[in-house]
């Protein structure tokens, strides 16, 4: 009977603590995420551009408010061709379908320009053997500040697995894109309204890329053109407040691969510092400037030996043997000169150069 009892006991107590589980609050909920929380605004807050305040939301956050941006949402130019995840965003405008000159009005004003970044030009737009260098390039620091040049609408920003790395396109009201490829770090989202002198992204060495540096393209209507048409890099200039775009200035391959085509030979000097950490960027545009002064000597030495070369006129009955034994050189030295063999015929009238 004792022990009919015990058990009874036993089993209440056991039931009563389970229940007693069951009705224990199961803690406090977890907090919400910033975003899941009303967002209201509360205040504005001014900042050192007049143009530009600081919103203040219920939820802790903040974003900027630039009214004066707001007035482009109605131009066309950001309702017609905008792709946010393909590099190019005129495919169906082809090469042929342009004027032979757009009157293309930059700024009206010299307030409205800042330089992306100020430094030399290590490589310059223009073919490089079997490809074509759609833009600038200037050695940089990894994390310096890449700055919008113009007002304008951010239509790509992410990494790019075709060579440009970090890749930020900024189109401006005037249709034209500026690229700014290999950054370290994006400081803007696609959509997204920046102004002239924002800082968009960080230089860096992602992607396809042997040194850190700011790979720099202009496009309008997805065709390239050399960017120092308007802007003078070394010291942060315009060069031009409206410019006549002839259809003759763009690359008529610039959509010939979504891939970037770097010419390599121009980034031994980055490549041989991108491990020294006490490399600086004057450091390389010293580099830059040895280079360059080594190409203008070698381009005068050159230049001389045209102004002093000897040439002869092929008539009947000459040959490379008595060419040769006439002006005291050699038969090698003749054909090296003039990109010709032993056994080349030598026509009438053909000059060539004996030394």
């Amino acid at each position: 009977m004792l022990k009919n009892l015990i058990l009874t006991v036993c089993l209440f107590l056991c039931l009563t603590r389970v229940d007693a589980q069951r009705r224990k609050p199961a803690g406090p909920p977890a907090a919400p995420h910033l975003e899941e929380l009303p967002q209201r605004p509360l205040d504005t807050l001014p900042t050192d551009d007049p143009e530009t305040k600081v919103i203040l939301y219920s939820n802790n956050t903040w974003s900027f408010y630039r009214p004066s941006l707001r007035t482009l949402d109605s131009l066309p130019v950001y309702a017609q061709h905008w792709d946010t995840s393909q590099v190019f965003a005129y495919k169906s405008i082809e090469y042929a379908d342009l004027p032979p000159v757009i009157d293309l009005k930059i700024v009206k004003d010299l307030s409205e320009f800042t330089p992306p970044v100020v430094g030399n030009v290590l490589s310059k737009y223009g073919p490089r053997r079997r490809r074509n260098h759609n833009g600038v390039d200037i050695p940089l620091k990894v994390g310096e500040p890449i700055r919008a040049a113009f007002d304008g609408r951010v239509r790509y920003a992410k990494y790019n697995t075709g060579g440009f790395g970090n890749l930020v396109i900024v189109r401006h009201p005037n249709g034209l894109e500026t690229w700014h490829a290999h950054l370290s770090k994006l400081n803007v989202q696609v959509n997204e309204y920046v102004k002239t002198g924002q800082v968009i992204g960080f230089s860096g060495n992602t992607g396809r890329s042997r040194g850190p540096h700011l790979h720099f393209e202009m496009r309008y209507c997805d065709q390239t053109f050399d960017p120092e048409f308007i802007i003078d890099f070394p010291t942060g200039c315009l060069k031009y407040q409206t410019f006549a775009l002839e259809k003759s200035f763009f690359n008529i391959h610039s959509r010939a691969s979504e891939i970037l085509e770097e010419d390599d030979d121009d980034f031994p000097l980055l490549a041989s510092a991108e491990g020294d950490s006490t490399t600086t960027s004057t450091d390389i545009l010293a580099r830059i400037a040895e280079a360059q002064n080594k190409e203008k000597a070698e381009s005068q030495r050159s230049t001389l030996s045209q102004s002093t070369a000897v040439y002869h006129t092929i008539r009947s009955g000459d040959m490379l043997g008595k060419l040769a034994i006439k002006y005291g050189v050699s038969i090698d030295q003749i054909c090296r000169l003039n990109k010709i063999s032993r056994t080349t015929i030598l026509q009438l009238g053909r000059k060539l150069r004996i030394k």
